[in-house]
């Protein structure tokens, strides 16, 4: 969904999409995406790649799914007493959510866990913050524990000396350290600031090495070593470079101290408090030692065992995998972190490395949290996505403990909701992971490589098996639907050649001869380009919308009361009071099969009204549960009906 928008799927997505292909699904279909949204064609790449890479690993995990379950137990009442829920929800805190107001509500919504992150630990925020939660929880009666988050080493690109500088792709340049303040960014030179860790990340580069720039949207490839603090680079991977964006370097295990100094500040600061918090995070753990940098301040300090935090180191390395038992031989908890981890090891491979760092976490009887991008829609939306639910059902099947609010918490819109979304996915996952198996098999102690074929035996230096590349082998078929952004007659070989198998053919869109335009076009090109692809008719089926607006959009605030009903006639338009669906079949048959206490979900659930009179065949009188801005021509769901 998010490639409606941008370029790359979130980490949610990949994960929603390899767990249908674990599931045994044949094929995974793009709506929106390829329809009508900005990058049709990279969709069809990015849904192809995915499966292909769940492909190469799917033999390794087991069926999830019990003999003899019925389809019907699809329709078990939903779970709505979170009192029974289990897995934890952690809420990094920052401007949305970290005021007076907004703490007990936060709490309230289902929070067990507040996240400092010390990246933005400036201006005495955390000295407020801390404890206004301790204050807060104790006054609701609640148990709230806190994660403090070290940043740990940073790589950024130096300042710019002008403009963004244009990376094309075989071009050569210079990339090093700066050589005074002003060896800014410029043509033919990238530079980063002579940090410790910096000089540590060059040194450290050799030739074939790649670097990846701004989560990986550019890549530049090491040819030659000039000298410690200098390299020639050649771009594989090009695009507008700006000022202080991220560097990862997948291949290299950079010789720095796991905490800076401004991490080795912010432990002090957070293993003074008292109370103290319940966890600290160790952010880029590679291996054993990095962690015992932060027991090493706990002894100087003189903590005493019982008030000494839960170490927690957040695996995003892959080296961290090739050393986990000796990261997990020093902590109490774990973190998944998908964010650099999906920029390092590629977010194909991400899925398949978090389910063997769970289980070999969970063996070792650490407490794991799942992170980054699992409700990232919510940022700006007031509901997640279909993918995102999935991936948060699919944690709590693997076992993790806890799964992780990031940005959807700390500068999203709406980080109440965002919590209760999580709290009530996980919770929902919980009442059926009995009848669920746990798809990941024992994973082995230790990081030796073993061939990847069955018996299924394990371990987590499997995560770093090398992406598969080779589509000629992929069996997952694509289905990418049709539409003003892909169907023109440019762009339909563009999709075949991404790798689309099925073009489906949306008849809710069937006007002005775009079809008849559009059939006899996929079969030409098809045939030209020597490619299989088949056609998918979709019929449209029963549609429930209201009605057309008399003037603007209509508040529907919770709590009020309004008319909803068939319209009387053709003037008989949404408006303050009432809200109107026109005189179809289809939607007469609703109003009439509607009854006191139905709940009726507008666009897609965003609103959701309840039905408190049955005035007639034709006209009820609803409640607003959760209220929104009506618009014209909004989807209408019953699913009580």
């Amino acid at each position: 969904e998010s490639m409606i928008e941008q370029p790359v799927p979130t980490r949610a997505e990949v994960s929603d999409l390899q767990n249908a292909i674990f599931d045994g699904s044949d094929a995974v279909m793009l709506s929106g995406e390829a329809a009508s949204g900005r990058f049709p064609a990279e969709s069809v790449m990015a849904e192809a790649s995915a499966a292909l890479e769940a492909e190469s690993v799917r033999d390794l995990l087991k069926p999830q799914m019990f003999e003899g379950c019925h389809p019907n137990e699809a329709n078990k009442p939903r779970e709505l007493d979170d009192s029974k829920r289990k897995t934890k929800v952690v809420a990094s805190l920052g401007p949305a959510s970290w005021s007076e107001a907004m703490i007990p509500k936060m709490i309230l919504a289902g929070t067990d866990i507040f996240r400092l992150n010390c990246s933005h630990r400036r201006g005495g925020d955390f000295e407020r913050v801390y404890p206004l939660i301790r204050k807060v929880a104790r006054e609701l009666g609640k148990k709230v524990d806190v994660l403090g988050d070290l940043q740990g080493p940073k790589f950024r690109v130096a300042e710019l000396a002008g403009d963004a500088v244009p990376l094309v792709d075989g071009e050569v340049m210079e990339f090093g350290l700066c050589k005074d303040n002003n060896d800014n960014i410029r043509p033919g030179r990238i530079t980063m600031q002579p940090t410790v860790e910096q000089k540590a990340l060059i040194k450290a580069c050799k030739p074939g090495v790649t670097l990846l720039i701004e989560d990986g949207l550019m890549a530049v490839k090491v040819i030659e070593k000039v000298s410690d603090a200098e390299l020639r680079v050649q771009v594989e991977r090009g695009g507008k470079l700006k000022a202080r964006k991220g560097v990862n370097v997948p291949e290299c295990e950079i010789d720095c101290a796991a905490l800076t100094a401004k991490d080795i500040e912010d432990a002090e600061y957070l293993l003074t408090l008292d109370p103290p918090c319940e966890y600290i995070c160790v952010s880029f753990a590679q291996k054993g030692q990095d962690l015992q940098e932060l027991i090493d301040i706990m002894d100087r300090l003189n903590i005493p065992q019982n008030k000494r935090p839960k170490i927690c180191p957040k695996i995003e390395k892959p080296q961290a995998y090739s050393n986990l038992e000796g990261i997990i031989a020093k902590s109490q908890a774990l973190m998944v972190a998908r964010g650099d981890l999906g920029v390092e090891l590629g977010l194909n491979r991400v899925p398949f490395a978090q389910k063997l760092c769970i289980q070999r976490a969970k063996q070792a009887g650490l407490f794991v949290i799942t992170a980054t991008q699992m409700v990232e829609s919510m940022i700006e939306n007031p509901v997640p996505t279909r993918a995102e639910v999935s991936d948060l059902a699919n944690a709590v099947w693997d076992g993790t403990d806890a799964v992780m609010l990031s940005g959807e918490a700390a500068s999203g819109k709406f980080p109440v909701e965002a919590v209760m979304a999580e709290a009530s996915a996980v919770r929902e996952a919980e009442t059926v992971k009995h009848r669920v198996r746990q798809g990941c098999p024992h994973v082995l102690v230790g990081g030796g490589s073993i061939p990847l074929r069955p018996p299924k035996v394990l371990n987590c230096g499997m995560a770093l098996k090398r992406q598969e590349i080779d589509h000629s082998k992929r069996k997952t078929k694509v289905v990418a639907s049709l539409g003003p952004a892909s169907w023109s007659e440019e762009m339909l070989p563009k999709m075949i050649m991404a790798g689309t198998d099925i073009f489906r053919l949306n008849c809710s869109h069937r006007r002005g001869g775009d079809f008849e335009r559009v059939y006899p076009l996929i079969r030409r090109l098809s045939k030209e380009l020597g490619r299989k692809v088949e056609v998918l008719g979709d019929l449209q089926g029963p549609k429930f919308r209201v009605a057309e607006l008399q003037g603007d959009p209509v508040p529907l605030i919770e709590g009020d009361v309004f008319e909803f009903g068939i319209c009387k006639d053709d003037n008989d338009h949404i408006r303050p009071g009432r809200i109107t669906m026109k005189s179809t079949i289809e939607q007469r048959a609703l109003v009439k099969a509607a009854k006191v206490g139905i709940e009726l979900l507008i666009e897609d659930g965003l609103m959701k009204v309840q039905v408190v009179e049955k005035l007639s065949d034709m006209e009820l009188k609803v409640k607003v549960v959760q209220g929104g801005k009506l618009k014209a021509r909004k989807g209408v769901n019953v699913p009580d009906v």
